[in-house]
């Protein structure tokens, strides 16, 4: 660790160094992520909700290459992404009890949205460009005659509830109704049964042309349905399939995540349940939709082949390549190409969806997190610095006050400070031993930018022993 320091008037400079970690409270909250670079992966960060469903480890989290955490927030969550809002970058995700939350840069919530009549469920959530609108999906049981397949007249049907809402005012602008638009029978799922969710709706997304791409893992086919009208426009895969594949074996099966990439061809995360071996793959298929074929382009894999029964996703990055989430194994690999150029592990748990940010910059409205110990016999110090969400910190400067500064000083939060170190920002959680002059009781510790200037600061009193995460 680089350290400058720089004595009190009158008192001898001290040595500072590093110390051991104290590990802020939401270092030990956050699922730890294990990195292999490359150099060709893309430079953003990665979007993640490790844990959704999983109690109390699950939360929505930002990770950098290296797999240092940028930014946790504890709670049940899913479908992280930088989206735009009002004209400025901002994060969205669903939360628990199905409303979509907007955050703004400094993670303050400008928007929450849900939809209209139905709790909005955590699978799916997309917007348009400007961010104006949201695609929200949520499961509803109906009541269903199942007897014309040898199941019961009594039936409980999971029909799938598609609403596109303003996400400002909340008004629903478009709602679809599975059953209204696709046979019962068009499931892979048994019909015999008292219960069955014959769609199983799990991603949303707009097309190029504003109409929706749903994906629905119980018939392994993907549907772009009209906005305007509701009805389908197409079906890909599944049993009545719009598209003739030039190899039929490498339809989607019971696949996640359908996505348009921006040179038009189709991306799915493809589980692969159906298929014997059974292997999962971020799956491109270049398609026609004037002949109505599709062509398999790209099957990303890594070499040893993964099966992630459920979840998962493969997006697009911005300098081109794919990021495949392998689901409930925990694994994600980004692809240049054909090729891995990129992978990441959750040591203990899963990410429902993995996206990369574009040009994400978070500066927190909190002020930064301090913890530090009791003044030791030589004045010293030992201090730890983080502060969750911040993108732009390149250091931190620590400064010392004498004890006999004046009233106003004091009150004006200014007064005779001096520099006694600055350290160069290590991680999420930067720690050092400060010497400090033995009369100073006040220290002020500020996160500088890389051109020096101060983001935030935090001012402590002596005897009073900040809590990183408080």
């Amino acid at each position: 660790m680089a350290l400058v320091v720089s004595g009190a008037p009158g008192a001898q400079a001290a040595a500072a160094g590093e110390v051991a970690p104290y590990q802020a409270e939401i270092l030990r909250q956050a699922p730890t992520l294990t990195t292999t670079t490359t150099g060709q992966e893309d430079p953003g960060y990665l979007l993640t909700t490790p844990g959704v469903g999983m109690g109390s480890n699950g939360g929505a989290a930002i990770y950098d290459n290296s797999g240092e955490l940028v930014w946790f927030s504890e709670g049940n969550y899913s479908n992280l992404k930088e989206i735009t809002f009002q004209g400025e970058p901002a994060l969205a995700m669903l939360r628990g009890g199905g409303q979509a939350v907007v955050l703004d840069s400094s993670y303050t919530e400008v928007a929450s949205f849900g939809m209209d009549g139905y709790d909005a469920d955590f699978h799916a959530l997309a917007f348009n460009e400007d961010g104006s609108r949201a695609l929200l999906a949520a499961y509803n049981p109906v009541s269903y005659d199942l007897s014309p397949w040898g199941g019961p007249a009594d039936a409980q049907v999971v029909d799938a509830v598609v609403q596109e809402v303003d996400t400002q005012t909340g008004e629903v602008t478009f709602e679809w109704h599975g059953l209204d638009h696709i046979p019962v029978d068009e499931t892979n799922q048994p019909l015999t049964e008292e219960g069955v969710d014959y769609l199983h709706a799990n991603s949303l997304a707009y097309d190029s042309d504003g109409n929706i791409l749903m994906s629905a893992r119980h018939t392994s086919a993907v549907y772009k349905i009209d906005i305007a009208t509701g009805d389908i426009i197409w079906r890909f895969g599944g049993e009545n399939s719009d598209f003739t594949f030039a190899d039929p074996a490498a339809m989607p099966s019971y696949q996640h995540d359908a996505t348009r990439l921006p040179d038009g061809r189709l991306a799915v995360f493809d589980n692969g349940v159906g298929r014997s071996p059974q292997a999962s793959r971020g799956a491109v298929w270049e398609i026609d939709e004037q002949a109505m074929t599709a062509d398999l382009v790209l099957d990303l894999q890594p070499q040893e082949p993964v099966f992630a029964e459920v979840t998962g996703s493969s997006q697009p990055t911005t300098n081109g390549n794919q990021l495949v989430n392998f689901g409930n194994t925990g694994r994600l690999v980004e692809f240049s190409g054909s090729e891995p150029v990129f992978t990441a592990t959750f040591a203990s748990t899963s990410t429902y969806k993995a996206e990369r940010s574009t040009d994400w910059v978070g500066t927190p409205a909190t002020a930064p997190d301090v913890a530090w110990t009791e003044a030791a016999g030589d004045g010293s110090r030992d201090l730890y610095m983080s502060w969750n969400g911040a993108t732009e910190v390149d250091a931190w400067r620590i400064e010392a006050r004498d004890a006999d500064a004046d009233a106003d000083a004091d009150a004006a939060g200014g007064g005779s400070f001096e520099t006694v170190a600055t350290v160069d920002r290590t991680g999420f959680e930067t720690g050092a031993e400060v010497a400090v002059p033995q009369d100073a009781d006040i220290l002020r510790v500020s996160a500088l930018d890389d051109a020096g200037h101060v983001l935030s600061a935090r001012t402590l009193t002596d005897g009073v022993t900040a809590t990183i995460g408080e």
